[in-house]
């Protein structure tokens, strides 16, 4: 029964992010903007043979729903590829986390990280969510428990680390924090107890394999863009350490501004290097700050999880594949220092606090008994009580997010969608251009999305618009949000002469617009 507990978690798991995912048709406005833009257009591109578009992201996830896509018959269908596979890294990411700690610090410790790391803030709604985010912590997990166990003959340790590893870095180019830990784990730690020589021997195959399955990557990234590692998060940094020219923000529109004044890594660091460096201690403390009390956990799990990891540094001295572990989780504090906050960006951090705030709990009930205290069997349930205070707490956060998570889909999209159908201009062969701040509606109609122009008022749209035709111009509540100029236009009654409104409704606010070229030209 004992080992079948974990799986047993796991079947809970998934039969509640089945229930979970099936009120989830359809993509949100909040990350998901990133599949419809990115993701699943290159997955489309990548099953035509086609180079993908993304520069922010590497090709393994569009990759995996090309292949799913196919393997599964639902091509045609990338958000129930995206979000089913979610689902099912969710709970593979649930079992992970069980064998990662089961292997540095107990059985016990392995369950009840597993139980707070799927509770906890964000995570469930990401897991239902057609993102890189549970795929990609999938993928880090599976290096780690791969690498620190000792179950495995080396080779099958170090090979399969340096093959994940490659597989995390095309999924997402920060997945190199795994690329150093292990190298550390090989040469600082000693994980293996190798000769120097030995360590070197191993360092090599270690990155050999790891080039080798990102080589054909290197190969056409050059091609195409003359530089085998070439990628524009510059453009996230510079939105985060300079946020003088883009007013503080760093969505779309922040990166877009930026595009014109930064071309490389070397133009921002070159723009204010002093800045940069002043600021880079103050963006990591924010980030190990933002850690409890966010919606990626709670501070009684946060604070938990120091208390376990001092309590590791003093008692764990020689525990190796604890140090492995510690360092990833360092590496990968460094390296997101450079981007901006969000929650799902700390996924892999939150699975490590989860199973430090359990090895806290276990540790001092077993250095308790070892006094004297607390030796009486009904003691033994005190641990369980305190792990299971920590999930109750942590469901009770996460259970809004996921409620308020499920009530944010745009209803306006599938609407309008529902009126192109009905016109014929909602396929391949019509390809429609259709200007919106989200590109949600250019892809489920097979059209062009143009993204909505930087402009303050009507009339510098109308300019726009004469100078850039366009089929269709969504104005809805998003678009109202960030163009705030531009809210007469969210009443069709009051539409100028130059712009025709086709369909609208009122709750949430949409209305679709023709630009009428022959108004848009006149005085």
């Amino acid at each position: 029964m004992k080992r079948a507990l974990p799986f047993i978690l796991c079947a809970v798991h998934l039969v509640l992010l089945i229930l979970l995912a099936r009120q989830h048709p359809f993509g949100t406005y909040a990350t998901e903007t990133d599949f419809y833009h990115f993701f699943a257009p290159d997955a489309e591109r990548l099953a035509a043979g086609q180079f993908p578009v993304n520069t922010y992201q590497g090709p393994g996830y569009p990759a995996a729903l090309a292949l799913l896509g196919k393997l599964t018959g639902l091509g045609g269908a990338l958000f129930t590829v995206g979000k089913w596979l979610s689902v099912v890294c969710a709970v593979l990411c649930g079992w992970l986390v069980f064998r990662l700690f089961a292997q540095v610090c107990g059985f016990w410790v392995g369950v009840g990280a597993q139980l707070l790391t799927v509770a906890s803030g964000e995570f469930p709604q990401f897991s239902i969510s057609a993102t890189t985010d549970v795929f990609f912590l999938a993928l880090c997990l599976a290096t780690l428990v791969v690498f620190t166990n000792e179950k495995l003959a080396r080779r099958w340790r170090i090979g399969g680390a340096a093959v994940l590893t490659g597989l995390s870095y095309l999924t997402r180019y920060n997945g190199l924090f795994l690329l150093a830990a292990c190298l550390l784990g090989i040469v600082v730690f000693d994980l293996f107890g190798l000769t120097w020589r030995a360590r070197v021997r191993q360092v090599a195959l270690f990155a050999g394999l790891f080039v080798l399955v990102a080589l054909p990557w290197f190969y056409y990234n050059a091609k195409h863009h003359g530089a085998p590692l070439y990628n524009t998060n510059y453009l996230n940094i510079a939105t985060e350490f300079y946020p003088e020219l883009v007013k503080g923000e760093v969505n779309q529109d922040a990166t877009r501004a930026l595009e014109a004044r930064f071309h490389s890594f070397g133009d921002v660091l070159r723009y204010d290097p002093l800045k940069l460096f002043k600021r880079y201690p103050v963006n990591l403390w924010e980030s190990v700050r933002n850690l409890g009390g966010t919606s990626l956990m709670p501070v009684a799990l946060a604070w938990a999880a120091l208390g376990g990891l001092l309590l590791l540094l003093a008692l764990e001295r020689r525990n190796k594949a604890a140090q492995v572990l510690l360092s990833a989780g360092l590496l990968y504090l460094l390296l997101m220092a450079l981007n901006h906050w969000e929650t799902r960006y700390y996924f892999f951090v939150l699975a490590l606090c989860a199973g430090l705030a359990v090895y806290l709990v276990a540790r001092l009930f077993e250095l308790a008994r070892a006094r004297g205290w607390l030796t009486q069997p009904a003691f033994a349930l005190l641990p369980v009580a305190l792990v299971a205070a920590l999930v109750v707490v942590t469901v009770r956060g996460s259970r809004k997010e996921v409620r308020d998570f499920l009530d944010s889909h745009p209803s306006e999209v599938t609407a309008v969608q529902a009126y192109l159908q009905s016109t014929g201009a909602c396929t391949a062969q019509a390809h429609k251009r259709i200007v919106a701040r989200k590109p949600h509606l250019a892809y489920l109609c097979r059209g062009e999305w143009i993204f909505f122009p930087q402009v303050k008022s009507p009339e510098e749209l109308r300019a726009w618009l004469a100078q850039n035709p366009v089929d269709y111009l969504l104005i809805s509540e998003r678009e109202m949000k960030e163009r705030k100029g531009l809210k007469p236009l969210g009443d069709p009654a009051k539409a100028p002469a130059w712009l025709q409104p086709v369909w609208s409704q009122r709750k949430p606010v949409a209305v679709l617009y023709q630009p009428v070229a022959a108004a848009l030209t006149q005085e």
